[in-house]
């Protein structure tokens, strides 16, 4: 074990696959006091924690974690759960101070199967905190995981406290109106990914990915308006696009659009959310690639998705909201496509109207 000798931490991961970060804040026993102790894609936040990068990283506070936390468990999972960390070469692990030294640094080498690894372990000690090392697989996956430490990932909402779901299989429907009990105001589509450098022939250099954010507007079938990097609001100004990230450079979403459902015209019946890839890479090719959607209000987690799903292909039907009576409804398409702009789209979206 190591002490540390600093109050504030961030932990990053390298892996050449989408990984994700979690935290678990754990009592004397080994087991979380509420579900907000689970800090993880669809709950970024917790007391003294904080996801980055998307979720390809992790602050923590050591003075403001709850007096009652003994332990914060870090957890690395794939993207892809059906992947194996043993297919790849080993996650590196490192952990720096607030001014960027490295605090920590190690490999996560002899992995196999699993998809989910325990990386380590911080303590308390005395006044003070200590790094405990593990490096793990856990085979049974991240759900179980977390089971085992007392949180069920993907119960309902009542039950556990979540504004949303955990995340959204293809096809699946959710009511805003049941995930805030009264009417959704606000929607936002985000959308990250991170910056990537390959090998040239003069050694490694960037390879600038250019993903882009897109809202399409619908009247029935029929496009009537849309919110793009060249066109970043909708003609009544409902829809706004934040600004074209060409690179993926910057922590957490690089492109955002908001949605005010309240100020979209009674005529409107869906707005549906693409990816596309401007210059065709390939979304198989992008590092920490996803969407989510976010209620507006309280910057909540609604669902999420993984980019990577889409394989070899330019572009993605992410989601779409389309009316339900006088409210909304979110239905998660998740359907890849070729296109590398908003407009090469359309003729692949038509079919989720």
């Amino acid at each position: 074990m190591d002490r540390l000798a600093v109050d504030d931490i961030t932990v990053s991961v390298r892996h050449s696959e989408p990984v994700d970060v979690s935290a678990l804040l754990l009592n004397s026993d080994g087991r979380v006091n509420t579900v907000g102790d689970l800090i993880f894609y669809n709950q970024p936040t917790g007391p003294g924690v904080r996801l980055t990068s998307g979720t390809a990283g992790v602050q923590i506070g050591l003075r403001s974690l709850p007096p009652a936390v003994e332990h914060v468990r870090v957890v690395l999972s794939l993207g892809d759960p059906q992947g194996h960390f043993g297919d790849y070469p080993p996650p590196q692990i490192r952990i720096e101070d607030n001014a960027q030294n490295p605090v920590y640094e190690y490999v996560i080498d002899g992995l196999g199967t699993e998809s989910t690894v325990i990386a380590f372990d911080l303590d308390r000690a005395g006044g003070g905190w200590q790094v405990r090392v593990q490096g793990y697989g856990y085979p049974a996956g991240f759900a179980e995981m977390v089971k085992a430490h007392g949180v069920t990932v993907g119960g309902p909402v009542e039950e556990y406290g979540y504004r949303g779901p955990a995340i959204l299989d293809s096809g699946q429907q959710v009511s805003l109106r049941d995930i805030r009990k009264g009417d959704l105001a606000m929607v936002k589509m985000a959308l990250g990914w991170d910056p990537m450098r390959v090998y040239g022939p003069r050694g490694m250099r960037d390879l600038e990915i250019d993903l882009d954010a897109s809202a399409l507007l619908f009247i029935g079938q029929n496009l009537v308006d849309v919110a793009f990097y060249q066109q970043l609001s909708s003609r009544d100004g409902s829809v706004r696009h934040s600004g074209d990230n060409l690179t993926g450079d910057g922590r957490g979403d690089d492109e955002v659009i908001s949605v005010d459902l309240a100020r979209l015209p009674q005529q409107i019946s869906s707005v549906v959310f693409v990816v596309s890839s401007y210059a065709g890479h390939t979304f198989e090719r992008v590092r920490n690639a996803y969407w989510r959607l976010v209620d507006g209000g309280t910057n909540a987690e609604l669902a999420r998705g993984n980019l990577r799903a889409g394989g070899q292909h330019t572009g993605m039907v992410v989601a779409k909201v389309d009316r339900e009576g006088t409210s909304w409804r979110l239905t998660a398409i998740g359907a890849p496509i070729q296109a590398g702009h908003p407009v090469e789209a359309v003729p692949h979206v038509t079919p989720y109207l």
